[in-house]
């Protein structure tokens, strides 16, 4: 304790206590100097692992819309630290927890606020190996997330470990065993024999900090349905400028038929077809196509791609004008298609979204595919439903989140090249 003597004069006593004060001064201001320092690191610390998480987030995303193979499906976790997903083993990932896979998504070397790098869980379910299962709308994540906003319904999360705490072993021995990064559930192993479908998200503490983001289907599936439309609608485009097409448009695949798809004459609305076998005899019985769609980026109507993934959750509707048994008349709109209240459409694409469980209850889907309610809806909006394929159609706005009860999503174009529509 600093004291002043009193026994000194009083202008000494006034003089030493000024110091004092000075001194206490000085003191004040260098301790809040420090906590003011440690205040702005914590920010700093906590603004770079957001901004780690985010970026890893919006990755991932933009991987499983944009896959060439699968889309929805994400890569293995990385198990030894280099950067890059792992082989399958057999058909399933080596693990379903590890690092971000960073080199293989095309980011740099994420870190988050403490220098380490991101921890990565995967729902098994949504591997990219077209060998397992189909990835599509009605395709759940496994994983949940409990404590702090629960979420379920899950495919992937992102981890920032932050520094190390209590027995966490961070050397290059252990290095890739979880338990030495995340803490609780998030640390467990995940093979593919039982993988760990639990993690949890909590306030820090001294014994839990965890930063984790996750990523579920609804944040996936709106813009991969619409990259399914897209590329339907190419494939379709693509069909009708062969000379042979002449600017006219396959048959539909009638909604009974989920098991060859193939076209059937005079059927203008059902499913996308992937055999043209009618199409073909409609436009020219004489001639025998070998590969009736040109090569794109992706196969077209081919079995054995992702478009198998999507076959059930794909419709089509061509309208009377452009179906390849007559010429194209330019009679729109009358013999033409709605959508919006837009006329002269010739042809209409919709992906199904999910099933509904209510208003309208569509869990049918899994027995009954061949009911168009059971896959499309009715926008409450307009009073148009989609359901009914009778030629006009809704569409929400494209960067509109889909409502609680209506989640088709439509790729067309007019008679005049508009689209989409």
């Amino acid at each position: 304790m600093i004291a002043i003597d009193p026994c000194l004069p009083r202008r000494q006593r006034g003089l030493a206590l000024l110091i004092l004060l000075a001194l206490l001064g000085i003191i004040a201001a260098v301790l809040i100097i420090k906590i003011s320092a440690s205040a702005a690191d914590t920010t700093d610390q906590d603004r770079n692992t957001a901004r780690a998480l985010g970026l890893a987030r919006e990755a991932l995303i933009a991987r499983a819309v944009n896959d060439a193979n699968s889309p929805g499906s994400l890569p293995c976790p990385d198990t030894n630290n280099d950067g890059v997903a792992e082989l399958f083993a057999g058909t399933d990932c080596p693990s379903y927890i590890g690092r971000l896979p960073w080199k293989t998504l095309g980011l740099p070397d994420l870190r988050d606020g403490y220098g380490e790098r991101l921890w990565y869980a995967l729902s098994a379910n949504f591997r990219d190996n077209l060998a397992f299962a189909p990835i599509n709308s009605d395709t759940l994540g496994q994983l949940t997330v409990t404590g702090l906003a629960p979420t379920n319904n899950v495919i992937a999360i992102v981890f920032a470990p932050g520094p190390s705490m209590g027995a966490e072993q961070r050397d290059s021995a252990n290095e890739n065993n979880p338990a030495n990064y995340l803490e609780g559930s998030n640390g467990l192993p995940s093979p593919p024999a039982s993988p760990n479908l639990n993690y949890v998200a909590l306030q820090p503490s001294d014994t839990f900090n965890d930063r984790l983001l996750a990523i579920t289907s609804d944040m996936v599936f709106p813009e991969v349905e619409r990259r399914v439309a897209r590329e339907a609608r190419a494939c379709l485009d693509a069909f009708s400028k062969q000379a042979l097409a002449n600017n006219r448009y396959p048959w539909a695949a009638p909604l009974t038929d989920v098991v060859s798809f193939a076209d059937a004459p005079n059927t203008l609305a059902g499913r996308m077809p992937r055999v043209l076998t009618n199409t073909q005899a409609s436009l020219d019985p004489s001639v025998t196509w070998v590969n009736p769609i040109p090569a794109l980026s992706q196969p077209c109507f081919g079995p054995g791609t992702w478009w198998d993934q999507w076959k059930e959750l794909l419709f089509y509707h061509v309208s009377q004008a452009y179906e390849p048994s007559t010429s194209p008349t330019g009679s729109c709109p009358t013999n033409c298609l709605t959508v919006n209240g837009v006329g002269s459409v010739k042809v209409v694409v919709i992906v199904a979204g999910h099933a509904f469980s209510a208003n309208p209850n569509q869990s049918a889907r899994t027995v009954n595919k061949t009911t168009a309610t059971n896959y499309l809806e009715l926008d409450s909006s307009s009073g148009v439903d989609n359901s009914l394929m009778s030629g006009t159609y809704a569409k929400a706005p494209v960067r509109i989140t889909p409502t609680a009860h209506f989640n088709d999503r439509l790729e067309c174009w007019q008679e005049s090249g508009a689209w989409p529509c």
